[in-house]
């Protein structure tokens, strides 16, 4: 327990250090949003009206004040652009965000499961070299470029599926293959080393020595435990996910929380940036969380947090 609220209070932290900072970059660098509400031509007074109206008028110590009162009863502001409250537009969007991502880790663990543990039995088979060559090209490949082949080839020239938007499942394929495709590499060559170290191990041999089946060894003991490295990534990867999807749904044209991110940046929409990030360090740290404490369900040897 006492790692457990050690790591809530370092997520805490975590966050309040980047809501802090975001709030003051936003306001030191990101420009006028009144003038880019307006246009060249709009008077000072229509501009003073538009500062009045989203409250940039004020000091940057009374906004901050204001946000933070807002903030600690779960009230992000109003967005600017959409003049509507910035939960009702982030959520809706991090469900959308948050459901790309967990289709596109399930086919990477998917296929670092099956191509890493082939690849750690059979070092030199053809597998292993396949997969080689897709690890180079999901880490050297750049994420955008990626997606843009995919949309010509199975969208422009087969019409297999949809180029983007969100209307069905078949919206979710293109965009979740190109994530996945940027943390399989990661994945698999950790699982494969640690599913290779695992066969070396005294226990496998004993268990074979007792007349356990190799399926029964592999599944039950070897797997288990060398899946506890691939959770580090896979926690890892979540940033990684985040990240990726901002440039995956701006080419997809996906309505999820990069996009809404890409939105606010250019409407330097102070109040919206700032949900978008607040959400989505939330969504990382509490991810990073879980993965650490499904280290004890995985392995019952490990005991996060024991004293010496």
């Amino acid at each position: 327990m006492r790692y457990f609220f050690s790591r809530v209070a370092q997520s805490l932290v975590i966050i309040g250090g980047i809501t802090v900072s975001v709030f003051f970059m936003l306001r030191f660098t990101a420009g006028d949003p009144a003038r880019i509400r307006g246009n060249i031509f709009s008077s000072n007074e229509v501009l003073e009206s538009y500062r009045r109206q989203f409250g940039t008028d004020r000091t940057v110590a009374e906004q901050f004040y204001s946000f933070l009162k807002g903030a600690i009863r779960g009230n992000l502001g109003d967005s600017f652009r959409y003049q509507q409250p910035v939960t009702e537009l982030v959520l809706p969007a991090l469900r959308n965000t948050m459901l790309l991502g967990f289709v596109a880790l399930l086919i990477s663990i998917t296929f670092a499961i099956i191509l890493g543990t082939i690849s750690a039995r059979n070092p030199k088979g053809l597998v292993a070299r396949a997969s080689g060559v897709l690890a180079i090209f999901g880490q050297s490949a750049p994420l955008f470029w990626v997606g843009l082949l995919l949309i010509n080839v199975f969208a422009l020239k087969l019409g297999w599926l949809p180029s983007g938007g969100l209307t069905s499942w078949k919206n979710l394929v293109l965009p979740s293959i190109t994530l996945a495709l940027s943390i399989l590499p990661s994945q698999m060559r950790v699982l494969a080393a640690s599913v290779k170290a695992e066969m070396d191990e005294d226990y496998v041999r004993t268990a074979h020595a007792f007349g356990l089946s190799s399926k029964k060894v592999y599944f039950v003991h070897v797997l288990r435990n060398a899946c506890l490295p691939l959770l580090t990534v896979i926690g890892n990867d979540m940033g990684m996910l985040l990240g990726g999807a901002i440039v995956a749904e701006v080419v997809f044209n996906f309505p999820g929380i990069g996009t809404l991110a890409l939105i606010g940046l250019n409407a330097r929409d102070y109040p919206l940036l700032q949900g978008v990030t607040i959400v989505a360090a939330c969504t990382f740290v509490i991810i990073n969380l879980i993965v650490d404490l499904l280290y004890t369900v995985i392995n019952p040897r490990v005991r996060l947090g024991a004293s010496k």
